[in-house]
């Protein structure tokens, strides 16, 4: 039969630990995918308004030449509003805090009692305890920097 201890863990590695890692994971591919994305969509506007302005000065061009110029003129604009878009939501901030936090949190469960052989039930309790308190001590550390995160984002006083 299991003990206490064993049961307690189990139910926490699979409840806390590899829901909360996977749902870091996740969300570090959905930011990476953003930001790539983000990058993608401003090279094509900066090709598209680069392609407007020289079709706008070629002589060729004739009737088109307004809707290049307009094309040239909307093109950077819009190229402006998602990179500023991609700053205020700080895409590769929050993959790199995510990041951060499943590094930390793989590593930790190095220390896992369950990946342990030959321990005693007191030595089992005594580390499941402890890898709980440092599990957890990385979750909060993760919240603590979002506000730092937040801080960083915050327009400067004027």
């Amino acid at each position: 039969m299991a003990s206490r201890e064993r049961t307690f863990l189990e139910f926490y590695q699979q409840h806390r630990y590899k829901d909360q890692l996977e749902w870091y994971r996740s969300r570090i591919s959905e930011f990476k995918a953003a930001q790539a994305q983000a990058k993608g969509l401003g090279v094509t506007f900066m090709i598209i308004a680069a392609l407007g302005s020289f079709f706008a000065s070629a002589s060729f061009i004739g009737p088109f030449r307004l809707p290049c110029l307009i094309i040239a003129a909307i093109f950077p604009v819009l190229y402006t509003t998602l990179a500023a878009y991609n700053t205020l939501y700080g895409f590769d901030q929050q993959a790199k805090l995510y990041q951060d936090t499943a590094y930390r949190l793989a590593e930790t469960h190095t220390i896992s009692p369950d990946l342990q052989k030959g321990l005693s039930e007191q030595d089992f309790a005594a580390r499941s305890h402890e890898y709980v308190n440092r599990i957890e001590d990385i979750f909060l550390v993760e919240q603590g920097q979002w506000g730092q995160l937040a801080e960083k984002m915050r327009p400067p006083d004027v």
